[in-house]
């Protein structure tokens, strides 16, 4: 599937051929409207620098080509004027032998090139205003293709954005998914280790999950773990990182923090669930849903295996006391 952007990067820009002849006599405009006609030129015609600037008000050209002596605002102030509004349009200045300075000022002031009259050769008037349209037409297709490259490179960089949210979300409840918390804990075990710092991990169960899907069905089940994954979001600390670790468990993994801190932090994500209105919460068997917790730490779990094992471990103790409680993993209780 092409993009737009793709598109406009392989559609070359249109060619702009319309040139504008600017000077007060009438014999120097049609010598030059001819020759540029004769090229295949678009030509537009004006007297003087006030009638130039009002049709360039209104019209776009590639080339204006102007007599240096103008009455009233003359080539070098029309000349100004198109490089101050105009932008990329080229300027070729017409002058008479005695005027070199003006027309060197010219070229400093942004003038293409300046042709001198009278015109021993009408082949330097087509040559001239030849390349001044190529450049000012290679420089449109330039541009446009800068602009498109950008959507396109802006296009990519949000597409690989989403792809990789895609890869380390869980879909369903948009909190981290197992694979990424899994690279995630392995980056801050290595931290911790360096740093010799704490880090806990809090496992997190809803309790009779089975009977809420049994009763309210999977569809309510799901709505129960998106707004489940977002309280618990809500609750922990900005450093501690919330996943889905699999069906209704979920994981805390909290950096820099001691057992002590992280089991405080489980009991209070476990009040915190027990006293929300879930919707269907009335078929749970306290007819209120709760979770169950297990808090592990890598001061005494040494590596990532057993500081996960452990946490599980701790879980499971809390399924056995009853539900809706917490257990800290201690070697014992560990497998």
């Amino acid at each position: 599937m092409t993009t737009q952007a793709e598109a406009s990067v392989r559609e070359p820009a249109l060619q702009l051929t319309r040139v504008l002849v600017v000077d007060d006599d009438a014999s120097i405009l049609g010598i030059v409207s001819e020759v540029l006609e004769d090229d295949g030129y678009e030509v537009v015609t004006a007297a003087s620098g006030e009638e130039a600037i009002e049709i360039l008000g209104n019209e776009t050209f590639a080339l204006v080509m102007s007599d240096i002596r103008l009455p009233g605002i003359n080539g070098i102030g029309l000349l100004e004027h198109i490089k101050k509004v105009c932008g990329r349009t080229a300027v070729i200045i017409i002058t008479s032998h005695g005027s070199m300075q003006t027309s060197i000022e010219a070229i400093q002031l942004g003038a293409y090139d300046y042709i001198l009259k009278p015109f021993e050769d009408l082949a330097l008037i087509s040559n001239s205003a030849r390349r001044a349209i190529d450049s000012y037409n290679m420089e449109a297709e330039r541009s446009q293709l800068m602009r498109s490259l950008k959507v396109s490179n802006e296009e990519l960089s949000r597409m690989n954005e989403v792809f990789h949210g895609m890869a380390i979300r869980d879909g369903l409840t948009d909190v981290f998914n197992h694979r990424h918390i899994n690279e995630m804990l392995d980056e801050e075990i290595h931290k911790a280790k360096v740093d010799y710092s704490d880090l806990s991990l809090i496992f997190l169960d809803v309790d009779n999950f089975k009977v809420y899907n049994d009763v309210n069905g999977h569809q309510a089940g799901d709505v129960l773990l998106r707004e489940l994954s977002g309280l618990l979001q809500e609750s922990v600390r900005k450093k501690d990182v919330v996943a889905r670790w699999g069906g209704e468990e979920f994981v805390v993994m909290c950096p820099h923090t001691a057992e002590p801190v992280a089991a405080r932090l489980a009991e209070e994500l476990r009040r915190t669930v027990a006293e929300h209105k879930f919707s269907g919460a009335e078929s749970q068997p306290k007819k209120k849903v709760t979770i169950s917790a297990g808090v592990a730490t890598l001061f005494k779990f040494n590596d990532k295996r057993s500081l996960v094992q452990a946490a599980d471990d701790a879980l499971y103790e809390a399924k056995r006391a009853g539900r809706n409680t917490i257990r800290v993993a201690n070697h014992e209780t560990s497998r």
